[in-house]
């Protein structure tokens, strides 16, 4: 087992705040949001742009983890940026466990720790692979993801959601129209028929954090 380091370690944190989950499977949970500071990719439709430079923002582990107590939400989704940068992930996941809260990681897949594999199968991972890292995902994120949500812009397609035939066979992928643009939506709906016709259901789901102008 790790024993969550506290005192001086400290986490990249861009911003802690509560919610609603407003993506994906778990749309409407109400959950405590822990942004990772610094991304190793690019996307150009990024809604987060302030959390993609690697500048140090370093707050105390054990701060962070009073603060996400202090909360009577029981869900925690640690997002970024890209949370697998950060290189102590392991021990703010073991905190928050520990707490008996449920924790989600969102990413996009092209990472992995070494150290996470001891929580892997206790926690939701999101596998949100990007097209500027040409849909790569890491071995153990396509194990132990529990859904792959897809970006539907002007690069996804039938071809690429195919190659995740073990997402589709496990019924666990959701299609999100980039930026709840309708042109976008529409090309969610075709595809969504399109995977129908060869056998596979998936979901269309908007971002409703936006929809509601929420955080």
């Amino acid at each position: 087992m790790l024993r969550s380091k506290v005192g001086k370690t400290t986490i990249n944190l861009n911003d802690l705040y509560t919610t609603i989950q407003g993506e994906g499977l778990l749309s409407g949970v109400p959950a405590v949001f822990v942004r990772i500071q610094g991304c190793n990719l690019r996307c150009v439709w990024c809604d987060q742009p302030e959390a993609l430079s690697f500048s140090q923002r370093g707050v105390e582990l054990e701060r962070i983890l009073k603060l996400i107590e202090l909360y009577p939400h029981g869900h925690v989704v640690i997002t970024g940026g890209e949370p697998f940068t950060e290189e102590n992930l392991p021990y703010l996941v073991e905190g928050i466990l520990k707490m008996n809260k449920s924790v989600q990681i969102e990413t996009n897949c092209t990472l992995w720790q070494e150290r996470m594999e001891e929580f892997a199968s206790q926690i939701h991972i999101t596998c949100s692979p990007k097209a500027c890292a040409g849909w790569e995902v890491h071995p153990k994120i396509r194990q132990y993801a529990k859904e792959l949500k897809m970006v539907v812009d002007q690069n996804l397609n039938l071809d690429v959601l195919l190659k995740f035939e073990d997402f589709l066979k496990k019924q666990c992928v959701v299609l999100q129209p980039e930026g709840n643009k309708e042109v976008f939506f529409q090309k969610a709906l075709e595809l969504q028929v399109n995977l129908l016709n060869l056998g596979y259901q998936v979901r269309v789901l908007p971002q409703l954090h936006k929809l509601f102008h929420l955080k």
